[in-house]
């Protein structure tokens, strides 16, 4: 059964720079950004090899409901870094027919932190998921990442949620 979603607007656009002055283009990630990618993973304690995350991304088209976005920053004369990662998740609540977007993964190199590339993709992915006709975002951060909750509180995310974790 397909989730009630409107049309593929959820899809992301193949680039955009956030504001005239921001550094940093958003973008969908392409088979050559793996390696970069990869390391962005390592650092948010992830670790996966390359060819784990080139078949992620070759898998991306089946999963409409997932988008992984990575920002792009600036350098200089023709250089560019990826320099974040963004990964969401599109639902929909069952018992109040809401949709819903979640960011699972939320990276940003730490050689290019606090340069606005985080923002950068939070903005982009906010703008897809109300194309997507989601009323809300939830972010989970793991306790222990102090800096990045203050990040989330800045942008107007409030603590709503205590969150338990059982493996299986």
């Amino acid at each position: 059964m397909a989730l009630p979603f409107k049309s593929r607007a959820a899809t992301p656009p193949t680039a955009r720079r956030i504001a005239l002055r921001d550094p940093t283009q958003v973008r969908a990630p392409t088979p050559a950004d793996a390696p970069f990618v990869t390391e962005l993973l390592e650092q948010l304690g992830y670790p996966s090899t390359e060819e784990q995350v080139l078949a992620r991304l070759a898998s991306l088209p089946a999963v409409p409901t997932q988008v992984v976005l990575v920002g792009e920053l600036w350098l200089g004369t023709h250089q560019t870094a990826v320099a974040g990662l963004l990964v969401m998740e599109l639902g929909w609540y069952f018992h109040s027919d809401a949709r819903h977007a979640h960011v699972t993964a939320l990276v940003t190199d730490r050689r290019y932190r606090h340069r606005g590339v985080a923002r950068g993709l939070l903005v982009e992915a906010q703008a897809i998921a109300r194309r997507a006709g989601c009323t809300v975002m939830h972010v989970r951060s793991n306790r222990a990442r102090d800096e990045a909750h203050g990040f989330y509180r800045a942008l107007g995310f409030d603590e709503t949620h205590l969150t338990f974790d059982k493996p299986l």
